[in-house]
């Protein structure tokens, strides 16, 4: 009988927050908690600059969004024994990790732990895969379907594990990246990383994406975003779903493009936002009106015609941002939803079918995360699936 592979390379010996999970993954980590006193306690939420890890949901997906993003995949390195719970473990780690990094505090043994304050509005949001929800044995999402226009690349398409990191500064938000990716290194794959950024145009929720249009229009606010994201058909009590799609932008061909037909294209004005059926960017969608010549103001093929919700089942609560790796330039599409059966897989189905603007878009990452929900002091993330 061969003995299980207990060799760790030294660092993670040396008193880390992942040297504490190995030893979890190695002995049969169960149900307790990997928590620290410090790890516990959290500034005030009302203190500028801090986003409380513990609440009802997590945070980093109905509240404000930040300037700057980076999603990470992995995939999960199996030891013997039980995976569910080295998944137990991991999750432990990384709730120490995030409860930490979020209230201004390094993680454990960290070289560096004063780039984690100010955390400028930092918040880590930790997904699964279906992949995983099978190993636990609890929760359905589904995996992303194929739609009409993917040219898909393998690094971008799904991965175990996800976290979003969100900060108001980049450095911080290294900082975070880093350190979280230090101690997954040794249980898990890294499969992508995916860096955003935007700019909150005055006064709103919305910002540019890189064809100059107002993205995040129509965004549903309050409680009807809540309801859109936490409420009737989600996989689990406060928890969600993420869809992230990855589109890349032909923005030399986009050029050549007049002001008229990227108007039309998208069925908004490039200028300020507002529909081609009106005349203020918060005016509605109308694809009844009519032009001065009798034509539809909105042609049926413009994105906005494409991805108006058909009923109230289909709203989605976006949260995308551009990115530019300096070969490609595009948008991180984010998308948070209840349930992506009866709302973004459906409208996505329409745009990849029709969408004007296709002619300039290329998807090349897709996936869908289940979303865990929110933890209370003394918790870890997805505590409630392993009761």
């Amino acid at each position: 009988m061969s003995m299980p592979d207990t060799s760790l390379p030294r660092r993670l010996l040396l008193g880390s927050t992942a040297a504490a999970a190995a030893g979890g993954l190695l002995t049969g980590f169960g149900a307790g908690s990997l928590r620290s006193a410090q790890a516990t306690t959290q500034i005030p939420d009302s203190e500028l600059g801090y986003r409380s890890f513990y609440g009802q949901y997590q945070s980093g997906i109905i509240d404000a969004q930040q300037e700057h993003a980076v999603f990470i995949g992995w995939d999960m390195r199996w030891r013997e024994g039980s995976k569910k719970q080295q998944l137990q473990a991991l999750l432990q780690m990384i709730s120490d990790d995030a409860a930490r990094l979020m209230s201004g505090r390094g993680v454990l043994a960290d070289t560096e732990p004063e780039m984690a304050q100010p955390p400028s509005e930092l918040t880590l949001t930790v997904g699964l895969g279906q992949i995983l929800l099978d190993v636990i044995g609890q929760g359905t999402v589904g995996s992303m379907p194929a739609f009409a226009n993917d040219e898909l690349e393998k690094q971008y398409q799904q991965s175990d594990l996800l976290i979003q990191f969100c900060s108001q500064d980049p450095t911080v938000l290294h900082h975070a990246v880093r350190a979280v990716s230090k101690n997954l290194r040794q249980l898990t794959t890294q499969r992508f990383v995916q860096t955003g950024f935007m700019r909150p145009m005055p006064g709103a929720d919305t910002f540019r994406n890189l064809f100059g249009q107002v993205d995040g229009v129509n965004n549903p606010a309050n409680e009807a975003r809540e309801q859109a994201v936490f409420g009737e058909g989600r996989w689990i009590p406060n928890g969600t779903t993420l869809a992230l799609r990855r589109f890349e932008m032909d923005l030399d061909r986009w050029d050549e493009v007049d002001v008229t037909g990227r108007d039309f294209a998208l069925g908004r004005r490039q200028s300020d936002g507002s529909p081609l059926s009106g005349s203020s960017v918060n005016d509605p969608v109308d694809l009844t009106a009519e032009n001065e010549l009798g034509l539809p103001s909105i042609a049926a093929n413009a994105h906005v015609a494409l991805a108006k919700p058909s009923h109230g089942g289909e709203t989605i609560h976006r949260r995308g941002y551009n990115f530019d790796d300096g070969q490609h330039a595009g948008l991180l599409f984010a998308s948070y939803q209840s349930d992506p059966r009866s709302s973004f897989i459906p409208v996505q189905h329409r745009l990849a079918a029709a969408d004007a603007l296709n002619t300039w878009l290329k998807p090349v990452g897709s996936a869908l995360y289940a979303i865990l929900p929110g933890v209370d002091e003394g918790g870890y993330l997805g505590q409630q699936l392993f009761s």
